[in-house]
């Protein structure tokens, strides 16, 4: 299988550059070996996009859709996108209408599919692009492929009720409580809808350091003001709390842990906020890779990248949010979705990807804990590394609250070299892991996460505590001492 291969044979040299990971049609991430490769993705350096093959889907349009695209383009100027349900298009052709009230759209329906096309002018491009990226609702590489064969979707009930029943049984609810979604981002989305029509003109919160999209859907989407907490530590709940003494919020978006830093936030001080202020919380678990933790009784709706370590193939997408139904606004947050969720909007041939690649998960993550504990280890002991992010040695006490019994901490971790400013680039260059954007692999991923996330606002984000030179690792199925080994050749060409 390519996953495996890529255990073994890692894309991390200068001539992977642009390489699907893995590689396969329906990849989802692509490689960027070198630390001036992730400058010259991020500075559109036309020497570096040359090389792209593909990218991650929310952020460069598959290769499959842009010629789905081009199929269903009726005039040579005209640009379009295809979303997955006329209620998506419907959503994007709004959103454009109000930063460009003067411009002109057109929505069009496919014969026999849900999928629907939105034409809007070229002063619109910019805007259809960030609605694409962080609404995370356009058409998957396998719908467009089906779309360009002209072949109708499997079959995929059987595919759903397992996904269903899996997401049910680790995160201790019932299948009733768990809606899907064609990716992660599309389920924080969706929550970010509901709250946004209960609490209409209420500001909104980000507490703690997020994965970037979750703060910038609601600075651009949202009807009010985005407080942000960066640190989402003891004095900044202490803040949040004389915030809401004077402010009502429609809601609040956390991670627990967050990415990258894996900080672990107060979840019980949190829920006591939410309950005496009356407002939901919407917990992003994916992070606990499923089996850890057991997070759902703090939050009103819990959401998952099904992307991520559920899949652990990097050649789907998904997500999933999960009603808590003993939550206060459990009752309003399913009502919604009983009315307005559009489980159309998950492509079949996904479903039936994501199932099989599932079937593993426990396994894959029990095996993923023991193998990044002991690598974390080494670095935390390494003298030529400032600092580790990882829930063992980050805030290990709140992690602990709700680690189950037999979970583990994680795959993920972000770590600083000492001296980064003149270690860091040749420890990343000489680092023989693949390189690229995502996490939850079966095969170990890397990536500069702060430039490749925050490129334009790297003083911002270090202002909120993520370096400018931390690199993040995904760990996946290699043998311990393999990875370490691979560390220790990276320290030696660049530390020593």
């Amino acid at each position: 299988m390519p996953q495996e291969t890529l255990r073994t044979h890692p894309l991390c040299h200068a001539e992977d550059l642009g390489k699907p990971i893995p590689p396969t049609r329906h990849a989802i991430s692509m490689c960027l070996p070198r630390w001036q490769d992730v400058v010259g993705y991020e500075e559109r350096d036309p020497a570096t996009m040359e090389k792209l093959e593909l990218g991650y889907p929310r952020f460069f349009y598959h290769p499959l859709a842009l010629q789905a695209f081009e199929l269903y383009r009726l005039h040579p100027n005209e640009h379009l996108q295809i979303y997955s349900t006329r209620g998506a298009a419907e959503r994007c052709c709004e959103y454009l209408a109000e930063r460009h009230p003067e411009a002109a759209f057109q929505l069009r329906d496919i014969d026999g599919q849900t999928a629907t096309v939105i034409a809007f002018p070229e002063a619109c491009a910019d805007d259809a692009d960030a609605f694409w990226q962080h609404a995370g609702e356009g058409i998957s590489s396998r719908w467009a492929e089906a779309l360009l064969n002209r072949t109708e979707a499997p079959a995929a009930i059987e595919a759903k009720a397992k996904i269903i029943e899996r997401i049910a049984d680790y995160t201790g609810t019932t299948p009733e409580q768990v809606y899907l979604f064609p990716s992660g981002m599309a389920a924080i989305y969706t929550a970010f809808r509901v709250v946004q029509e209960l609490h209409a003109t209420r500001p909104t919160v980000q507490f703690a350091f997020p994965y970037g999209d979750t703060l910038k859907l609601q600075e651009k989407m949202g009807n009010a003001e985005t407080f942000f907490y960066p640190r989402g530590n003891a004095e900044e709940l202490d803040e949040l709390e004389q915030k809401l003494e004077s402010t009502p919020i429609g809601g609040l978006f956390c991670e627990f842990p967050t990415n990258p830093l894996l900080t672990c936030v107060d979840l019980p001080r949190l829920r006591q906020l939410a309950d005496t202020y009356g407002f939901p919380i919407i917990l992003d678990e994916t992070l606990g890779a499923c089996i850890n933790q057991e997070t759902l009784p703090y939050s009103d709706v819990s959401a998952i990248s099904l992307t991520k370590f559920f899949s652990g193939t990097s050649d789907v997408m998904g997500g999933a949010l999960i009603i808590n139904p003993e939550a206060p606004y459990a009752a309003r947050f399913t009502e919604w979705l009983q009315h307005r969720h559009e489980p159309e909007a998950y492509y079949s041939a996904d479903l039936i990807t994501l199932e099989v690649d599932s079937a593993g998960c426990t396994e894959r993550v029990v095996q993923i804990n023991q193998t990044a504990l002991e690598v974390c280890t080494f670095l935390n002991h390494h003298p030529d590394v400032e600092q580790v992010f990882y829930p063992a040695f980050t805030d290990r006490e709140m992690y602990d609250r709700v680690r189950l019994p037999n979970g583990g901490y994680g795959g993920l971790f972000s770590f600083v070299l000492k001296n980064a400013e003149a270690t860091t680039e040749a420890f990343y260059d000489a680092l023989e892991i693949t390189k690229g954007p995502n996490l939850g692999t079966s095969f170990s991923l890397c990536c500069p996460f702060t430039l490749i996330a925050h490129y334009n606002e790297l003083d911002w984000a270090e202002a909120a505590g993520a370096s400018r030179y931390l690199i993040r690792i995904s760990v996946g199925l290699e043998p311990t001492e393999e990875l370490i080994g691979r560390l220790k050749r990276a320290f030696e060409a660049s530390c020593s």
